[in-house]
């Protein structure tokens, strides 16, 4: 699967989002990849591009500003030269992750993790499977119906923090992950979450940022400014169990250092690819200074139990779905998440949640 070969209009930067609770039928599907090889030392220059944010006076509901990071715009990500080291003196600037202490024993927390990958109009999703795509307006009715029942969001970064300092969030806090750094994460998801106080972590492929339909540089800045969390998918979206030592230290630790250069904030979580992940694959993560916590897809238990028979008639089948979400300091570089898809109802997904 490739991406388009040119990017949406930037018209969508701050358009408020009009909720219609609608839900589109979809199917599932797995992550998008693209070929694109990693960049070497530059070899041309070109100016910092600053996105231009149009606010449409037609829009029915109001209108989100948003407005650029204050910090210094480093150098884009396609100019940036690969640092293929964890070591925070090797971005200096960026601001490291303190050191937390994992304490001996077990400590469990119950905090879902959604998992998305694109909120976009399916008119826009060029060749996406049509399972990982989540039209805007029932992406806002799911968030919509999850802030109506008093949830509310944290990144990974804290989830992490809490984990480790065995501290338990307030009741009914859920993490929203946004996979693969399309651009729609910034067009459509961000006004949408930003007006209900919601935050989220984008999981970034990162030889990605600044390309077609990709995060720009500027963008990933601006969601930090506002609270959110970028995290690391490596640096090409690869599955990371078939990859020798060295690969996984470039695709690992390089992918975590291109995103302290452009955020200036070193990433504190990570996500397997298509959630490949193996016990050596596994120690890779955990050896990369700085992150914390890795996810996978949640594991899913069905049952279906029969009900009592009345009258000597068949038992009716009772399908429950559980999502395993909890995360505990032993398995912190295995924690799951629940995928949503566009077929996912908003009254569902709270039944989900718990």
């Amino acid at each position: 699967m490739t991406h388009p070969n040119h990017r949406h209009p930037r018209a969508f930067a701050a358009v408020g989002i009009a909720v219609v609770l609608a839900v589109a039928a979809g199917c599932a599907g797995s992550s998008p990849t693209r070929s694109t090889p990693s960049p070497g030392p530059a070899t041309h220059t070109l100016p910092v591009a600053t996105p231009t944010v149009v606010t449409p006076t037609s829009s029915p509901s109001p209108t989100i500003e948003i407005t650029p990071s204050p910090t210094a715009s480093p150098l884009p990500a396609y100019r940036l030269p690969p640092v293929n080291s964890c070591d925070p003196a090797s971005v200096p600037g960026a601001i490291p992750v303190a050191p937390a202490g994992v304490a001996a024993g077990s400590f469990t927390l119950h905090v879902p993790i959604l998992m998305y990958h694109r909120i976009v109009p399916l008119a826009e999703a060029g060749n996406s499977l049509r399972g990982l795509v989540v039209p805007p307006e029932t992406f806002a009715a799911q968030l919509h119906a999850l802030a109506g029942a008093g949830w509310h969001t944290i990144t990974m970064a804290t989830l992490a923090n809490d984990l480790q300092a065995r501290v338990t969030p307030p009741p009914r806090t859920f993490v929203i992950t946004i996979d693969d750094g399309w651009s729609d994460g910034y067009d459509y998801a961000f006004p949408i979450m930003r007006a209900l106080g919601f935050v989220a972590t984008y999981f970034v492929v990162t030889d990605r940022i600044d390309g077609a339909e990709a995060l720009s540089s500027e963008e990933l800045r601006t969601l930090v400014a506002a609270g959110d969390e970028i995290g690391d998918h490596t640096m090409d979206h690869v599955n990371l169990t078939a990859q020798s030592d060295a690969n996984l230290k470039y695709e690992i630790d390089t992918a975590a250092a291109r995103i302290a250069e452009v955020t200036g904030v070193w990433p504190e979580s990570l996500a397997y690819p298509s959630g490949h992940a193996d016990s050596r694959v596994v120690a890779a993560v955990a050896a990369c200074e700085g992150l914390r916590m890795a996810v996978i897809e949640s594991h899913l238990t069905v049952t279906t139990p029969g009900a009592p028979a009345a009258s000597g008639a068949s038992p009716a089948p009772v399908t429950t779905v559980t999502f395993q979400a909890y995360e505990t300091s032993a398995a912190r570089f295995m924690v799951p998440r629940i995928r949503v898809s566009p077929g996912t109802a908003p009254a569902t997904l709270l039944a989900w949640l718990g």
